[in-house]
């Protein structure tokens, strides 16, 4: 939601701090500037700037043997960046709220499909489906077999949650896209896309 991710890496002896690499130094601080302060799982995100300038792995990084997990992960070709080609160049900067955009869902599922990929963990306020703006000589095709939706949680820090564990996930065999939204949930409607890359 912040600019395309390059890298990322947990530190070893620090296990609640990790540096994250961004395409660009602007990204960076889009991140800097919007995340830090939001409250994630009883903790504060605190984002400050790094003094590396790229992230090496080193071979703890690659498979930690105390736990099995990846400490290190390169993400520059992942399917999950929100943000590609031309639209990386002009990331918007998201003020985190208790609002989430969600895209790339599947025509055929209902309200309830949605709420259900929420619910177990956050519940759902308010959800509303919404549909992205017509563009010229649209005839259909992938792009209109998916709908959107806004989705209203309890709170900033449910959101940010629901984010960090919802991006990604599958409904009906698409993967959903998360983020929060600047939009107004009573009033958007037909057209309106929010603020997310689809």
């Amino acid at each position: 939601m912040c600019g395309v991710i390059s890298r990322v890496k947990i530190l070893y002896n620090k296990r609640d701090s990790a540096m994250v690499m961004f395409e660009t130094p602007e990204h960076a601080e889009n991140a800097r500037l919007t995340l830090s302060g939001v409250p994630l799982w009883g903790n504060t995100v605190l984002v400050s700037n790094s003094k590396h300038q790229v992230i090496q792995a080193n071979r703890s990084d690659l498979d930690d043997t105390d736990t099995g997990e990846k400490l290190f992960g390169e993400f520059t070709t992942s399917p999950l960046q929100r943000y590609r080609g031309a639209s990386a160049r002009n990331v918007p900067s998201i003020e985190p709220t208790k609002l989430l955009h969600v895209s790339n869902i599947p025509t055929q599922a209902t309200e309830d499909d949605v709420k259900g990929v929420f619910e177990s963990t956050w519940p759902v306020s308010k959800l509303k489906f919404i549909s992205p703006p017509a563009r010229d000589g649209d005839k259909g095709g992938p792009a209109k077999d998916r709908k959107m939706a806004l989705v209203e949680l309890s709170g900033v820090e449910a959101a940010a949650e629901a984010i960090c564990a919802t991006h990604g996930a599958t409904l009906h065999g698409s993967t959903l896209r998360v983020t929060f939204s600047t939009s107004n949930l009573d009033g958007a409607g037909e057209g309106d896309a929010a603020s997310a890359p689809q």
